[in-house]
């Protein structure tokens, strides 16, 4: 079995901001309500950061250890930056509206339909594991089997699945979305399409809880604690991890203040995996070398390193 695990880096690669260029967004809204979330948490942010020097990361960390407005506001505003990148503000009638962010289309980028092509035209033993909150991976992977593109489909680990939501916001008039692709989709950081309410994990065909501000992401802070809704989840990326021969690693750089993750990787890791890295940072090989003393292969970033991809599989 192969797993491939993704990072902001592959992210990156269609135009979602890295943790620390987050704060660097000003998008266009479609509410005077998120325009002003959006107002008022850059200016804090660079209060704090006139005042400290600090990074996204740390400035992250202190919201959460001091809970409160703050946080809920910087964490929506988070998920609405990445939402934003999902999708796009038009005019539907009268009123601008944040529209096509669903997840059942392609990804619309050319390096990750050939990223995705390549893996599956060899192989269909694979899981997905993704630190990163957007959507870009359902989009690849598609929600259902595409044998033409070739496409297996995912599924969030728990096999075939409705998913919540007709259109969004006025479209009740489209039908539900099923998951039933045969490749585990394992979000360790949770996702701007799913919501935790009322002690239930929802999971939608969009973005919406992003949008609205309850989105089930875990904040890319300097210390993780892991929630409720995301412990069965990281249960199956262990079994993923201890149990494939293959290990792909695309655009995931080790930050330090992943500890969580760096230690799902490393107490997973005593069958000594094969270990690719493809990021553009040849350093990051070492680290991960370092992290679980292993020999590890290094490769370019997309899209130089497909080549290099295509020799593995």
């Amino acid at each position: 079995m192969v797993t491939v695990f993704l990072g902001a880096g592959f992210s990156a690669i269609a135009g979602v901001p890295l943790a620390g260029d987050l704060f660097d967004e000003d998008p266009a809204v479609d509410r005077v309500t998120r325009r002003r979330l959006i107002d008022r948490v850059l200016v804090r942010w660079r209060d704090w950061r006139d005042k400290t020097n600090g990074t996204p990361e740390e400035y992250l960390a202190y919201l959460q250890n001091n809970a409160g407005k703050d946080f809920f506001d910087v964490v929506w505003y988070v998920g609405l930056v990445i939402a934003l990148r999902m999708g796009q503000v038009e005019y539907v009638g009268m009123n601008p509206t944040i529209t096509r962010h669903n997840l059942n289309r392609t990804t619309g980028n050319h390096i990750h339909e050939a990223f995705w092509s390549l893996i599956f035209r060899r192989t269909k033993d694979v899981t997905v594991i993704t630190t990163n909150y957007d959507i870009l991976p359902e989009r690849g992977l598609r929600n259902q089997p595409r044998p033409r593109v070739p496409r297996p489909g995912f599924q969030y680990g728990s096999g075939v699945e409705t998913l919540e939501g007709g259109g969004y916001p006025s479209y009740a008039h489209i039908q539900k979305i099923t998951v039933s692709g045969a490749i585990p989709l394992l979000k360790l950081h949770g996702s701007i399409s799913w919501s935790f309410r009322k002690g239930k994990l929802i999971r939608y065909h969009d973005c919406r809880p992003a949008i609205r501000g309850d989105a089930a992401i875990v904040a890319p802070v300097t210390e993780k604690s892991l929630p409720e809704y995301l412990i069965d989840t990281w249960k199956l990326a262990a079994i993923a991890l201890s149990t494939s021969k293959i290990w792909i690693f695309v655009g995931y750089s080790l930050p330090e203040y992943d500890q969580l993750t760096r230690k799902l990787l490393r107490d997973n890791s005593s069958h000594r995996p094969i270990v690719h890295i493809f990021d553009p940072k040849e350093s990051v090989g070492k680290q991960y070398n370092a992290l679980l003393e292993l020999e590890v292969s290094t490769h370019p970033g997309l899209p130089q390193g497909l080549d290099g991809l295509e020799g593995i599989l």
